[in-house]
């Protein structure tokens, strides 16, 4: 089961698994900042693919450990069509893969949950780019849709 969180997006609106319980599958990225040229690249990806996931039944959110304003910066120049969320004390984080507080060192990762909030897979890499490809992720989840809506 994915843990209840709310973490605010760039408008400052407190945003978790509830908003889509019972509606949609959920995918969650975390990405270690948005800074990072490699990050950007990845949360681009996801942009590009996100109607994709939109026809299967799939809402995206993403979080990172920078703070609102970084974030909100990302979501402008990126275009992104889902919400970044900020945690920058990596409370949320913490709880869905490897944090290192000293450093604020995290591993990247995709979770991806159904829409009754139970987590289904998750990938985890030392950088975005070890992550699975999006057609090994849209397998899963065509097959989770399947699973769920005979």
């Amino acid at each position: 089961m994915l843990p209840a969180f709310a973490l605010p997006d760039p408008h400052g609106v407190l945003r978790g698994p509830h908003n889509y319980k019972q509606r949609n599958h959920l995918l969650l990225l975390i990405v270690r900042s948005v800074e990072l040229p490699a990050t950007r690249a990845f949360l681009r990806q996801f942009a590009e693919v996100e109607p994709t996931l939109r026809e299967e039944q799939c809402s995206l959110l993403a979080i990172s450990p920078n703070q609102m304003a970084q974030n909100a910066e990302a979501q402008a120049s990126l275009g992104l069509p889902f919400p970044l969320l900020a945690d920058p004390e990596g409370r949320v984080i913490a709880r869905l893969t490897q944090w290192d507080a000293g450093p604020r060192v995290l591993h990247p990762s995709l979770l991806l949950a159904d829409r009754y909030g139970e987590l289904y897979q998750q990938w985890v890499g030392t950088y975005e780019q070890e992550l699975p490809p999006f057609s090994e992720l849209l397998a899963c989840l065509r097959y989770l849709n399947r699973l769920c809506c005979p």
